[in-house]
């Protein structure tokens, strides 16, 4: 698995909001630590979570959830973005987090990242690729997307 600082431009891109009206469904994991060092796992959207630059991402999260009070106290995150081409597993710690203006239900969190490891087939693998992420779905999975809450982590830089 190959290590970086931080994000490609292809992955950049992709959580910058570049094309994410196609991608309204797919899940994006984060995953916080709780008190006992297990692993937990939100399933957020790509409405959720914001690319502000190749070092920095910002994400929402339900207020009163195990994954705010784990990035408030364990203050370690990791994300994990798969589709077709790459899966990517992006590291990162969170800065404070305030309530949202678009959603008051939800808190904002701006992330540092601190690696990126881009996972592909090994070489014995052969040509393999996943079909698809993570998706949404349902009669009211299009409602869970909200551009006004995209354009809100824009503005969520760390202190």
């Amino acid at each position: 698995m190959a290590a970086l600082e931080r994000m490609g431009r292809d992955l950049h891109a992709a959580l910058a909001g570049a094309g994410f009206r196609r991608r309204r469904r797919m899940v994006l994991l984060l995953l916080t630590t709780d008190r006992g060092g297990f692993p937990r796992v939100a399933l957020l959207t790509f409405g959720e979570v914001r690319a502000n630059s190749a070092s920095e991402l910002a994400v929402a999260v339900r207020g009163g959830s195990r994954t705010a009070f784990n990035l408030m106290r364990r203050g370690t995150a990791t994300l994990v973005y798969m589709n077709r081409r790459i899966t990517a597993f992006v590291q990162a710690r969170a800065g404070r987090g305030r309530v949202s203006g678009a959603d008051p239900a939800r808190r904002l969190f701006p992330l540092k990242i601190e690696g990126v490891r881009i996972d592909h087939a090994a070489p014995e693998e052969g040509d393999v690729a996943l079909l698809t992420g993570p998706t949404f779905g349902g009669a009211d999975a299009a409602g869970l997307f909200s551009e006004e809450l995209f354009d809100e982590l824009g503005k969520v830089h760390p202190q």
